[in-house]
């Protein structure tokens, strides 16, 4: 009896041993392989539908509307537009700005006059409120369009979400990311051992030092950065501003950045009666020892200004101790462009290792890549890791504090207000 049953165990896991090694000689790798078929195809018809967008691309002019204030980004443009001339038979127009919001006023007029179609941009540099007002108002093209490109492969969404999110905005695969930036500061170590670094600290070396601080004229872009990196530093709950602006619950924390510029205005740069226009004027302020203090977005901009002779090399960065405002660049594609194949080339291009390994490098831009390392071939990590620094460009362990975008909503009140309050002072 004892040897039937364990005959029968026996025969049990026998069939079932049987069963299961069928399964996977005959069922598994069925559907390993209609799974591996589905993705060959996949990749088949995107590399068909890229063959079909070159082709078309091919003899198209570009308009590409993108800010025009700083030689190097220029040059960098310029080298990128013979580059696709060259490879793909696109030509590139910049059509260089001092200020996005035209660019898609423009736009917006557009298509209120229904010119759905040949519109006077193709391409545009742009971050923060401008992409939410296209995004909005339903001036761009489709959903998702920058997964189609295929240099979007080097970069990692999952690790890095803020290449899929502007200034609080889900950008729906809507603009591509193409670099990324953070407020930073710059002094002369010659004159100063320690810089102030934290609002509370800047308050105290402005009062103590009359007219040796200044920053932008609000609204242009480095200015209003200024203004909301004070904001966040004086706010203690800092996911409030994420939300969009609400008079009645959110002016009393702008009530707070006023307090402390009733405070430095009557002790900046004359006596707060003038600003310089933008980062590059304020660089001269600082190189003719105006002012101690400088700033820029672009974390690569004190080398550069050295290595240009514009500023001494005892010049040096800093952030500020809580961290400093950063965010991500863009390009779109407005809805009304007709030559969006030829665009869409140009990007890819762009955001190319090669391209961004040149954008990176401190004696072209300095612009920090927006692609992962660790996804590109052993060639270009070796490329990428052996990048020259400049002597005043902070390493990637010092630009580790960031502080998040405000809210788009936010910028307008800001710039607005502070025009009221001290842009027209006499």
């Amino acid at each position: 009896m004892k040897n039937k049953k364990i005959i029968s165990n026996f025969n049990h896991i026998f069939f079932k041993f049987i069963y299961t090694l069928l399964f996977f000689i005959f069922v598994f790798p069925a559907y390993s392989f209609e799974k591996k078929d589905h993705l060959l195809e996949s990749a088949f018809n995107q590399n068909v539908d890229w063959k079909k967008t070159l082709k078309k691309a091919s003899g198209q002019t570009i308009y590409f509307h993108a800010w025009g204030g700083a030689k190097n980004i220029n040059s960098y443009i310029d080298w990128a537009s013979k580059e696709v001339k060259k490879n793909y038979n696109i030509k590139v127009k910049h059509v260089k700005i001092s200020d996005t919001s035209n660019v898609v006023s423009r736009i917006l007029s557009e298509k209120n006059a229904g010119k759905n179609n040949k519109g006077a941009v193709d391409l545009v540099w742009i971050n923060g409120e401008n992409f939410s007002f296209m995004q909005k108002n339903k001036l761009l093209i489709e959903n998702s369009w920058i997964f189609k490109l295929p240099n979007t492969k080097n970069m990692n969404f999952a690790n890095n979400p803020g290449l899929l999110n502007d200034f609080g905005i889900n950008t729906r695969g809507m603009e591509m990311p193409w670099g990324v930036a953070q407020l930073n500061f710059y002094y002369d170590t010659k004159y100063i051992s320690s810089p102030p670094k934290s609002a509370k600290e800047l308050k105290k070396y402005i009062l103590k030092n009359k007219g040796r601080f200044t920053f932008p004229q609000p609204p242009d872009f480095v200015g209003t950065s200024f203004l909301k990196q004070i904001l966040i530093e004086l706010t203690q709950d800092k996911s409030v501003l994420q939300s969009k602006y609400i008079e009645q619950k959110h002016q009393i924390l702008l009530n707070t950045l006023w307090s402390w510029l009733d405070e430095v205005t009557p002790f900046l740069w004359r006596e707060g009666k003038g600003y310089p226009a933008n980062y590059s004027a304020l660089t001269q302020l600082v190189a003719d020892r105006e002012i101690d203090i400088g700033m820029a977005f672009n974390i690569a901009h004190a080398s550069n200004a050295i290595s240009e002779g514009k500023l001494p090399n005892t010049i040096r960065s800093y952030i500020h101790k809580g961290g400093t405002l950063a965010n991500v660049h863009f390009l779109s594609i407005p809805y009304n462009s007709s030559v969006k194949e030829a665009s869409k080339v140009f990007i890819n291009f762009l955001i190319s290792p090669e391209a961004q390994l040149k954008k990176q490098n401190k004696n072209i831009w300095g612009d920090p890549s927006v692609l992962s390392i660790n996804k590109l071939n052993l060639d270009f990590k070796i490329k990428f890791n052996k990048l020259p620094r400049g002597v005043a460009t902070l390493g990637n362990n010092e630009l580790q504090n960031k502080l998040a975008e405000l809210h788009p909503s936010w910028v307008k009140i800001i710039e607005n207000q502070w025009i009221k309050k001290y842009g027209v002072r006499k």
